[in-house]
């Protein structure tokens, strides 16, 4: 009995003790449960008196994986190296999508990260459509995308349908114009027969639709140029690749 308490208390030792667990951690980090292994390697920093230097960016990366990115800024603070630092934070900033507040730490880091500082500062640039600015860190793919003018979409779409036309958007088109005159026809129709409560209700329409047609067409502009810039941007992150 005394011998089998004295295994299990050895046993007990062994799988709380600090090797152990980190190893456990590192399986679970490889694993991808980000969460549990972040567990694990709090249990590690809470025990052990001198960590691994590695050990606090891993916890990093653990909660970058989790998507907890203010705990993953304020884990950064700790680190001891100035430029790691700096660095880390604006990656940080950067999955998170605040791309100016990456950029202010960004600024500050020299070698040997200024490859990839200046890969994330393009791809910001990217991500907020300034492919200009982006240019100037990163290379573009050529041709960039051409855009649509909204003053051109609502003098066009003056015409039924037009601004739709204008920017490719056929069915959308032909959908306005049948509307809008259909609706024009019929208060026409009405005015002619007389019929002031028909007539002022599709007049009412038409002027309604036609309206929300100026407003579409801008719309339609919009979106195309909206598109363009995602198209151009999806193939500057397979160029980035």
């Amino acid at each position: 009995m005394t011998l089998l308490l004295l295994f299990l208390h050895v046993q007990t030792i062994n799988i709380f003790s600090q090797e152990n667990i980190i190893k456990f951690a590192n399986h679970l980090y490889a694993q991808e449960d980000y969460a549990a292994a972040l567990n694990e390697y709090r249990r590690y920093q809470f025990l052990t008196d001198s960590m691994h230097e590695d050990i606090p960016e891993i916890i990093i990366d653990c909660l970058v994986k989790l998507k907890r990115f203010d705990q993953a800024i304020k884990e950064s603070t700790e680190l001891k190296n100035n430029t790691k630092r700096d660095f880390i934070k604006g990656w940080i900033f950067f999955l998170a999508g605040k791309y100016d507040s990456s950029r202010i730490y960004l600024k500050r880091v020299g070698l040997p990260y200024k490859e990839d500082v200046e890969k994330i500062m393009g791809l910001g640039y990217a991500y907020e459509f300034r492919f200009h600015q982006a240019g100037e860190y990163i290379e573009l793919p050529d041709k960039a995308p051409k855009y649509k003018k909204p003053v051109l979409g609502a003098i066009y779409a003056l015409f039924p349908g037009g601004g739709h036309f204008y920017c490719g958007r056929i069915g959308d088109g032909i959908f306005s114009f049948l509307v809008i005159s259909t609706s024009a026809l019929l208060s026409h129709y009405y005015y002619n027969r007389k019929e002031d409560i028909k007539f002022s209700v599709s007049l009412g329409a038409a002027i309604l639709f036609y309206a929300a047609n100026i407003y579409g067409g801008i719309n339609a502009v919009q979106n195309y140029n909206y598109y363009q810039d995602e198209h151009y941007l999806q193939r500057i992150l397979e160029h980035a690749e």
